[in-house]
């Protein structure tokens, strides 16, 4: 199986995806997008910033870009789902910038709530608008999904001030002693060993209980908070590959390179190169 650190989405995406059969991510993941998740159906475990929440028919979920994030099935088969994803870039059309901001730097706030019944069903409709104009065609077309995808936002927005936090368990403090860790020391050449003595652990009993817990293997998780950092800078700065290389923990352009194009597909300069191109 193809494991996964990265999902890109260009623009808009929307998906409504109803399935009988278990659906684990193969490995925890970020995205370079904002994601807003409506549960409506079945169960579905999703494990994001050191903890696990159990959603359920009426859960909502919101991140941001580069925010780690995995989810599974457990022992539920079914379950069914809405998700949008969507570029800051795309409400340009018809906002200004400072309004992007104050709308997307301000107003939103990763988190994970649980909507009342009427307050879904005013979801689900926001959902199911963006969904029909989505394959809509016309000089008008972009700016109805614009339209519509604004006003998705709004209600989220409202809805996660006013509704109650999903109910969650806190993951084993040792596996949180280890994630704490890679967080405050992933620009270092930490080892396995390292990692596996903050969590208190023997190497062998920790790397299987962070693979069952996370969805990945210790140095993969690790890779993927340096390949974060490592994308928002290639977007965000004017730092060489090398800088960048020595503020994520890669140490040498040769190892970025390496870790990036073996999760993207394409060397770090290209990527840069191509995202600027289209901006």
């Amino acid at each position: 199986m193809k494991r996964t650190a990265f999902s890109p989405h260009e623009g808009i995406y929307i998906q409504n995806l109803k399935t009988s059969k278990k659906n684990d991510m193969p490995v925890q993941h970020y995205h370079d997008a904002y994601e807003i998740y409506l549960q409506l159906n079945g169960k579905r475990y999703l494990f994001y910033d050191n903890v696990c929440y159990t959603l359920e028919c009426g859960d909502m979920f919101i991140l941001k870009p580069f925010n780690i994030h995995y989810s599974e099935s457990r022992e539920v088969e079914y379950y069914e789902r809405y998700v949008l994803n969507f570029q800051a870039d795309v409400l340009r059309s018809i906002l200004t910038d400072e309004e992007i901001y104050l709308l997307l730097e301000e107003k939103i706030h990763p988190c994970v709530v649980h909507l009342s019944a009427d307050d879904m069903e005013d979801m689900l409709e926001c959902f199911r608008r963006v969904d029909s104009y989505a394959g809509r065609k016309g000089f008008l077309a972009d700016k109805l999904l614009c339209s519509a995808v604004l006003q998705l936002i709004m209600k989220a927005i409202d809805h996660t001030d006013e509704s109650p936090e999903v109910a969650n368990e806190r993951l084993a403090p040792q596996i949180i002693e280890a994630l704490e860790y890679m967080k405050n020391h992933y620009k270092e050449n930490i080892s396995l060993d390292e990692i596996s003595e903050a969590a208190h652990m023997s190497k062998y009993h920790f790397c299987r209980k962070f693979h069952l817990i996370t969805g990945s293997t210790v140095l993969e998780y690790l890779n993927n908070i340096r390949l974060t950092k490592v994308h928002n800078m290639l977007l965000s700065t004017d730092m060489t590959i090398d800088e960048i290389a020595v503020r994520t923990g890669f140490v040498s352009a040769v190892n970025l390179t390496r870790a990036f194009k073996k999760v993207y597909g394409t060397a770090p300069r290209e990527f840069r190169k191509l995202k600027k191109q289209n901006q």
